[in-house]
């Protein structure tokens, strides 16, 4: 199981782990002052011109480094690159490791007891470091460390005293130490990375099943429109044609109705971006002609209102109908010459109304009676969306009001 700490991911996985220890590389620029600072403790007359070579090496080998990785974040990381950055980017951190790999040959059995010192201290601290920044690719990780502390403790067996051997005993162990926390810490970062993509792929799992859920319950209401509005007025006039009943005047009449309720369903499903006047505006597109052939001026005094948050297509094709089905007994049944369409607001609804100056009618005579048909369709299709119809006599003629809440619709 080990092993696989060893191998790099897939590609994916591989660009966010690259991305968190490219991040930290950005902090790296203490180890250049390091460098410097210790050709003054570790400096003899025998290393002076090795050490400065090897300072400026260092130096040279970190800003590489810098470049290399702020060069790949900000062309941004690719899954198809993801592979060959991390093998560049190990040789680079080989590279940087082989070179402080050299700093206990050019230094231990030449300095005294605070540079050695300062020697080991510089080794753990660098391992350490690592850990925490290079751990989530774990083969960075040992690039980087393990040229250092292979080369540490060969260099202190060589010394032959018996406080170095043990010294380096020491320093193999305590490398396996933080190789162990280093693949602790590796396993606990690609799992965050596995549960944040898998987390993402369910949510476009999710996404996806409720977009095809919402084609098919608007296929479905589509469907079952069409078959209650249009199918239904085609089979009712294909009927009353069989039976010689309908002259064609009433069947040009019938087929134009039929095809202003096609357009009207096909035009629900435009977004209109919560906007109740752009779906207004397509109603004036589709009727209009309608009125004018029928010799009806059309008034337009439609204000700017606030947008709705809820309207979708469901919610827009019951408005349309609604506003439909005035327009149309309008033009059938009032004997009217004007039509008023306007609408305004108050503190919690939009108001749609459409006013004629026909002769009018008693809509609750006509629903006590049983011939509102169209009436109680318009108020079952307002009731489904929390809405409210209501029809007066203002004077001559008749005003069909709908009443719209802004922060809500029942869904329906």
């Amino acid at each position: 199981m080990i092993t696989s700490f060893f191998r790099l991911a897939e590609s994916r996985i591989l660009v966010e782990q690259l991305r968190l220890i490219m991040g930290n590389f950005r902090s790296t620029w203490p180890s250049m002052v390091i460098a410097l600072l210790f050709l003054w403790p570790l400096s003899t007359d025998q290393n002076a011109l090795a050490l400065r070579f090897w300072c400026a090496g260092v130096i040279v080998s970190n800003l590489n480094l810098q470049f290399y990785v702020r060069r790949k974040l900000a062309r941004g990381l690719v899954p198809g690159e993801a592979r060959g950055t991390a093998v560049a980017l190990g040789l680079l951190n080989a590279v940087d490791g082989l070179l402080w790999g050299l700093l206990p040959w050019l230094t231990l059995g030449l300095v005294g007891q605070t540079g050695f010192v300062l020697v080991i201290a510089a080794y753990c601290g660098m391992v350490a470091a690592a850990v925490a920044t290079q751990s989530p690719v774990l083969p960075q990780f040992l690039a980087f460390t393990l040229p250092q502390f292979a080369s540490f403790a060969l260099k202190l067996w060589l010394l032959g005293d018996p406080a170095y051997s043990v010294l380096a005993v020491a320093a193999v162990l305590y490398y396996i130490a933080m190789a162990g926390q280093a693949i602790n810490s590796s396993h606990a970062a690609r799992a965050a990375i596995d549960v944040r993509f898998e987390l993402a792929d369910s949510h476009a799992r999710l996404r996806e099943i409720e977009r095809r859920q919402t084609l098919a319950e608007e296929r479905q209401r589509l469907v079952q429109d069409m078959h209650d509005g249009l199918g239904s007025s085609l089979l009712g006039a294909l009927r009353v044609v069989e039976h010689g009943r309908l002259a064609e005047l009433d069947i040009a009449d019938v087929l134009k109705s039929c095809i202003d309720d096609l357009k009207l369903a096909i035009d629900s499903l435009e977004p209109v971006d919560a906007d109740l006047l752009l779906l207004l505006a397509t109603l004036r597109f589709r009727l209009g002609t309608r009125l004018e052939s029928s010799g009806i001026v059309l008034s337009w005094q439609v204000r700017p209102v606030p947008t709705l948050e809820w309207l979708d297509p469901r919610t827009s094709l019951h408005i349309l109908r609604i506003l439909q089905e005035a327009i149309a007994n309008i033009i059938k049944h009032a004997g009217a010459t004007e039509v008023l369409v306007e609408t305004r607001a108050d503190a919690g609804n939009v108001y749609v109304s459409v006013t004629d100056n026909g002769r009018g009618f008693d809509a609750e005579r006509a629903l006590e009676v049983g011939g509102g048909k169209g009436l109680v369709s318009q108020m079952r299709r307002a009731q489904a969306i929390a809405a409210e119809i209501s029809w007066t006599r203002p004077g001559k003629g008749t005003c069909v009001t709908l009443r719209l809440p802004i922060l809500q619709a029942r869904q329906g």
